[in-house]
């Protein structure tokens, strides 16, 4: 941290210089302009040439152990904001290493291979701010979980396991948001001027938002993995009475509805709603899992138990987006 004197030019504009060391490594010449933003008492200054640069990355395969590391590679270099990803395949056995290139293109949104030979694969990132709002996608991620969530109630009141399955499916999509939600923080975190693009209020609240982005990805894997079990179940001759769990999630829904409302309106009395019916959701978790003890097949009690332990979970990180509503609500001045 530098001290800079303010200094009076013309009687009426105040000056203070800028430090050495970055003027030379944002490569400022004199009469290029910057981005100056007020953050209460402070002061943010961005160069504005910084969004026009681009971003490259060389790979070489002969220096990543495995193509599983190499899916891994490319996540991250995705996430930090690379916009030019080159990977020279300088091995003869790199058909894994291919198929791991192309396997990613499901997973992150916006890439497309631009060069394809036999030594080298290059991949661009496509991406424009502007048209890839930060909180609607995040309502996206949460549409999605609510559709998951009560299709699979319905799923199990008619007994239908199409659409079970097809609940299932639509997890898929929830990770491809994720990855693109946390790479567009990483740099609204970085630059004021991309966190105004993605309609990010304060960079303050990329925090709040990367906890919820989590949230709702983790939620689609526990229906994804309730889903799975009632299929399961499904397959099991006994009859099985799924009359309680349908009741808990019909309560589970609406609750993880509130907890979105209390983030995007920032309002503390719907996220202290949220908490109210938590206590309700936790008395019904707990009398279905105490009946769990009277089911004398092994296998049906521990399916059953995974549904009511995921919906639990589902419960409780509604309780933390309420949190997180709560936090973003209060402006620091």
């Amino acid at each position: 941290m530098e001290t800079r004197k303010v200094y009076v030019s013309g009687g009426s504009t105040f000056v203070i210089s800028l430090p050495k060391k970055w003027v030379k490594q944002v490569n400022l010449k004199a009469g290029d302009s910057l981005v100056v933003t007020e953050h209460g008492s402070s002061l943010q200054i961005e160069s504005s040439i910084i969004e026009k640069e681009s971003r490259t990355k060389e790979i070489r395969i002969s220096q990543v152990k495995s193509s599983e590391t190499l899916e891994r590679l490319l996540i991250a270099f995705y996430l930090v904001g690379y916009d030019t990803i080159t990977i020279k395949l300088d091995r003869k056995d790199h058909l894994a290493y291919r198929e791991s290139i192309r396997k990613i293109l499901d997973y992150l949104i916006g890439v497309e291979i631009v060069e394809d030979t036999n030594e080298i694969m290059t991949l661009e990132i496509m991406l424009e701010y502007k048209r890839l709002n930060t909180r609607q996608i995040l309502q996206r991620m949460f549409s999605i979980d609510k559709s998951m969530l009560l299709d699979l109630g319905r799923a199990m009141k008619t007994s239908d396991t199409l659409l079970a399955k097809d609940v299932t499916a639509r997890e898929k999509e929830i990770d491809r948001l994720y990855f693109l939600v946390v790479r567009q923080l990483k740099s609204a975190v970085e630059y004021q001027q991309i966190a105004e693009k993605l309609g990010i209020e304060s960079q303050r609240d990329c925090l709040g938002y990367r906890i919820v982005v989590k949230v709702l990805e983790r939620i689609a894997d526990h229906i994804e993995n309730m889903a799975k079990s009632y299929i399961q179940l499904s397959e099991i001759p006994n009859q099985i009475k799924m009359d309680e769990l349908i009741n808990l999630i019909n309560n589970v829904a609406p609750t993880f509805d509130k907890s979105i409302q209390a983030l995007f309106n920032r309002n503390d009395e719907t996220a202290e709603l949220v908490f109210q019916e938590l206590k309700k959701i936790e008395k019904i978790y707990s009398d279905i899992s105490k009946e769990l003890f009277n089911i004398e097949d092994i296998q049906i009690a521990i399916l059953e138990k995974t549904m009511l332990d995921s919906l639990g979970r589902i419960a409780n990180y509604s309780g933390d987006i309420a949190e997180v509503a709560i936090n973003m609500s209060k402006e620091v001045y």
